[in-house]
């Protein structure tokens, strides 16, 4: 690093005899601090509720292990795809006491500022991620850093491998889709909120670009990260439509001995399931795909078991309300993908004491195919409202009028004679 900046030390310096003191000070350093915000999603004919997805407050609590940065020191040169994250390396940063912390706290470079000369203004830049996953291995045997993750996701799913810290370039993160719809994971990377404004009052960057090239920040200055979606969002509902011919009408509900509960739901067409996120460009690489995804976990509530039901069911069953959280699927934007259909296995089940077993159970397997596929794009999410069509058996009747066109017979008992 080039420099020629000029400076006493905090020292005080005697100019005459006649005592008089002036004092110099290097400029101030100040702590690389951050403020982050959750973006929402793009809403696609959403149904239901955000439950899954991370928000600036689900970020901020202490069970989400808040988020990792890659810091990037390029002395006066702007970032390029060649550095290695000799700033910061996976860097955990939490929230507590109102601000997001870190350790050890890293200090922004001096050699920039009115206060101090420097033919250098240094730069820094950051990639970010959510939600942070702790190192197994740093270094790695193949350039990347495998991931030991808490929670009960599988080892091999979810983030599993990043970029490692002895390799230059973009940290670009190895991901994989949990095959349990209760482990979906919601993965962030991080842009720049808004542009930047340094202690000089320069404007750096623009909302929604990468925080790169970044110099000294103001004392009460943060480096705002805006975390956005780096997956799709399926969003399932699934409830009963009975006797409803456009399902936007009030819908009856089914009769009080009546349940319907649910075996299997599959989601068809070209799924993502795995790929590598680069947090510079946020595009995704080396993706793969599975031709459907079945939901499994079904919620508790609405499922049968793992075979058909014999007896009335206990659990709730499927209402015209629909289920009381969306079903949510995080799945990758890979190239090509879309949804195509869907195919459910569910169960009419009914009291009935003058039956044998005093229950009747009809077995239903509906596949419906969109007709068009639906897009996966980055950052969407896109509803699904299953509804399960039931018309109700009617009965009407009327007595049929007797025929009366057969000719009369006289029966005569004796015979009356004249």
């Amino acid at each position: 690093m080039k420099k020629s900046l000029i400076f006493a030390a905090t020292a005080a310096v005697v100019l005459s005899a006649c005592a008089k003191v002036d004092t110099y000070k290097v400029s101030t350093q100040e702590a690389v601090s951050f403020g982050v915000y959750a973006g929402r999603a793009v809403t696609k004919a959403v149904s239901g509720t955000d439950y899954g997805t991370v928000t600036t407050t689900s970020l901020q609590a202490a069970a989400s292990n808040g988020f990792g940065v890659f810091g990037y020191y390029t002395d006066a040169a702007n970032y390029a795809s060649n550095t290695k994250a000799n700033f910061m390396y996976n860097q955990q940063v939490t929230y507590s006491g109102g601000n997001w912390t870190y350790n050890p706290v890293k200090y922004w470079p001096n050699e920039h500022g009115a206060s101090a000369v420097s033919t250098d203004t240094d730069k820094l830049t950051f990639l970010a991620y959510a939600p942070f996953v702790a190192n197994k291995d740093i270094a790695g045997d193949k350039g990347v850093s495998i991931t030991d993750k808490a929670g009960s996701a599988a080892a091999d799913e979810g983030i599993t491998a990043m970029t490692a810290n002895n390799v230059a370039g973009d940290a670009v993160l190895t991901f994989k889709v949990p095959a349990s719809s209760e482990e979906q994971i919601d993965l962030l990377y991080g842009v720049m909120k808004a542009s930047y404004t340094d202690v000089e009052g320069a404007t750096i960057g623009t909302a929604n670009s990468p925080l790169e090239n970044l110099t000294k920040q103001k004392t009460n200055g943060k480096v705002e990260i805006l975390f956005k979606h780096a997956l799709a969002k399926i969003a399932i509902d699934i409830k009963d439509v009975v006797d409803a011919v456009d399902p936007v009408t009030t819908v009856n509900p089914a009769s009080d001995g009546t349940k319907v509960v649910v075996e299997s739901l599959t989601v068809k067409g070209t799924i993502g399931t795995s790929g590598k996120l680069n947090l510079y460009t946020g595009a995704w690489d080396n993706t793969a795909t599975g031709a459907s995804f079945d939901v499994t976990p079904l919620p508790t509530a609405i499922y049968s078991g793992a075979t058909a039901p014999t007896t009335y069911p206990s659990v709730a069953g499927i209402d015209e309300d629909g289920l009381d959280k969306t079903i949510d699927l995080m799945v990758v934007p890979a190239t090509g993908a879309k949804i195509t259909g869907v195919e459910i296995t569910y169960y009419i089940c009914t009291e009935d004491p003058q039956l044998d077993g005093g229950v009747s159970i009809v077995k239903n397997v509906i596949s419906k195919d969109l007709g068009t596929a639906i897009n996966i794009e980055k950052g969407k999410q896109y509803g699904l409202n299953v509804l399960l069509g039931l018309t109700s058996i009617k009965l009407d009747a009327t007595v049929d009028d007797w025929d009366d066109s057969a000719a009369d017979t006289n029966v005569d008992l004796p015979k009356n004679v004249a």
